[in-house]
């Protein structure tokens, strides 16, 4: 199997999430900086704390609970994903390798990001934090992604997050991949492979899978 995050390793999460702020902000009429509410809103932490803390700081006079749901909303028209990243899945199906997506997050925001992008068709199954109660690392929504693939817990984790994707990976026997940056980081000691992309990484995956054993 190879399961793969989603926020910042199939979609670019910080681009949608610099386009919905850009959005919010001229809606509102607000001088707020651009960057600093992108960058909160990717941030691992609850988003209820980041709504909140985005309606107390603007004294916006609005339910945070209200904001967080048109966010939920939006991101799923405002995420994308490469044409690269798109073939790599298609390539590791007709390969023979099970693949599955596995994330934190709430199920509307999730899937409606999934369906959004057709990423529904190229994957096998997906499993989402709040649909199962357990949220990475935990190894429990590991194996709820290989149930739900029908493979054994064996193969291949990708995602950008040493401790949700790499440790939580290698917590249950997978191999990993860490997304990373142009600039390599201490993170990378702890990955089985560093990559910039999920279709470098499958294209290793694939390379490895395929070549000859030394003897």
């Amino acid at each position: 199997m190879v399961a793969l995050d989603l926020d910042g390793t199939l979609v670019d999460q910080e681009g949608a999430a610099r386009r919905w702020a850009t959005e919010f902000i001229r809606s509102r009429g607000l001088t707020a900086d651009v960057a600093a509410v992108a960058l909160a809103l990717t941030q691992r932490r609850p988003k209820g704390e980041v709504f909140n803390e985005l309606v107390r700081t603007h004294d916006l006079g609005l339910d945070p609970d209200e904001v967080w749901a048109n966010y939920r909303q939006r991101m799923p028209e405002l995420v994308t994903c490469t044409d690269a990243d798109r073939e790599a899945l298609v390539a590791l199906r007709a390969t023979g390798w099970r693949v599955g997506i596995v994330t934190n997050g709430m199920v509307d925001n999730q899937e409606g990001k999934i369906r959004q992008l057709g990423l529904d068709s190229l994957v096998d199954a997906w499993v989402i934090s709040e649909e199962v109660g357990i949220r990475k690392p935990s190894p429990g929504i590991f194996h709820a992604l290989a149930a739900r693939l029908e493979c054994p817990l064996d193969g291949w984790m990708i995602g950008d997050s040493l401790e949700l994707d790499v440790v939580g990976g290698a917590g249950v026997g997978l191999r990993t991949a860490l997304i990373s940056g142009a600039e390599p980081t201490q993170d990378a000691a702890h990955a089985d492979l560093l990559v910039a992309s999920v279709a470098e990484a499958a294209a290793a995956i694939m390379s490895e899978a395929t070549s000859p054993k030394t003897p």
